[in-house]
């Protein structure tokens, strides 16, 4: 990763001296290197789960409209992004 942007973030007291511990005693490289790896994970894990929901909704969609509606009332009920799963019907 090349690009860098600062950015401030706010999080428990509690893993913020957790995560300074554990750069101190060399555990993590640094807490920024270990916020980004778990940024980097969930947005992976976000854009596999998009992608799975869309190709879903996408069958669904051609196949029944009544399995279409049960399956984004399920998206909505599932994914807290709400609104966001039926996103691919759009």
């Amino acid at each position: 990763m090349t690009d860098k942007e600062r950015v401030t973030i706010t999080i428990p007291a509690e893993s913020a001296a957790a995560l300074k511990r554990l750069a101190k005693e060399k555990r993590i490289e640094s807490v920024s290197a270990y916020v980004t790896e778990a940024v980097e994970e969930r947005l992976g894990r976000e854009e596999r789960a998009q992608r799975i929901i869309e190709g879903w909704a996408a069958e669904v969609e051609r196949t029944s409209t009544e399995e279409w509606a049960e399956a984004v009332e399920w998206a909505r009920a599932s994914d807290r992004r709400g609104d966001d799963a039926g996103g691919a019907a759009a």
